[in-house]
């Protein structure tokens, strides 16, 4: 259910003109978007907070990049595009030559909410195939529509301990906050 309100969600933001392309915003002081413009801005933040959350949670290491500082990832001008750069590149389910632990299991995908299953002594989830609607809905990306439409970090990805304007603060500073409280 909540993920065919993920798609419908992406289908809406599609339709009224956002784009997954944006980089993350900047403003020069602490201002809050207008209402309508939220979610395309929530969208545009969103996958920076799911690659902060899967640091924590699938213990994703991103390596040396301009835009990680230690394991917090924060996003400036300077470093957005470097970040959409590499978020574009991990945002399926893999696989990765990284392991991940997620839902318990070490495994190559980068795949939350999957059906895990063991072959030959390593975890995969369910569906892999690049093309495959289920593989597509446990992607980082497909999260990330999630996150942006439903106004929330999905806890499949980022746990119950953080909220997303908090995590919004972390990661982009105070430029303003698009998440609800």
């Amino acid at each position: 259910m909540a993920l065919a309100a993920a798609g419908l969600a992406a289908a809406s933001l599609a339709l009224a003109g956002c784009s997954l392309n944006l980089p993350p915003k900047a403003k020069p002081k602490p201002t809050l978007a207008p209402a309508n413009e939220r979610p395309s801005v929530r969208l545009a933040d969103a996958p920076a907070l799911l690659v902060q959350c899967a640091i924590h949670q699938a213990g994703l290491r991103p390596g040396n990049q301009a835009w990680l500082q230690g394991q917090n990832v924060h996003i400036t001008t300077a470093n957005a595009d470097s970040f959409t750069t590499w978020f574009r590149i991990h945002d399926t389910p893999g696989p990765y030559q990284q392991t991940f632990v997620i839902d318990g299991h070490r495994t190559h995908y980068l795949a939350f909410g999957a059906t895990w299953l063991d072959k030959n002594g390593q975890w995969v989830p369910a569906h892999t195939a690049l093309d495959d609607p289920q593989a597509q809905r446990t992607s980082i990306y497909a999260w990330s529509v999630w996150a942006a439409a439903q106004d929330r970090l999905p806890p499949v990805v980022c746990g119950t301990s953080v909220t997303a304007s908090a995590l919004q603060d972390q990661v982009f500073g105070p430029v303003g906050n698009p998440w609800s409280a």
